[in-house]
């Protein structure tokens, strides 16, 4: 009978515009009581960005042309 909730949508929303992923979730052991009696836990959120692989080349072609 336990409901976990979790919302995640603010993070990943202001993080998207720069290319980041979410690609994995930890759960910890840590766990937090708040004044109402709700529980909380700490979690390891894990982001990626694509590499850009254009950006690249464009570097590259300018230091061969020094």
């Amino acid at each position: 009978g336990v409901e976990v909730q979790t919302d995640y949508v603010p993070l990943l929303n202001s993080l998207a515009v720069y290319g980041w992923q979410l690609t994995c979730v930890l759960p910890t052991p840590i766990v937090k009581t708040n004044r109402e009696g709700d529980l909380s836990t700490k979690q390891i959120v894990f982001l990626q960005r694509p590499s850009l692989p254009q950006k690249a080349k464009k570097k590259e072609s300018k230091v061969n042309n020094l």
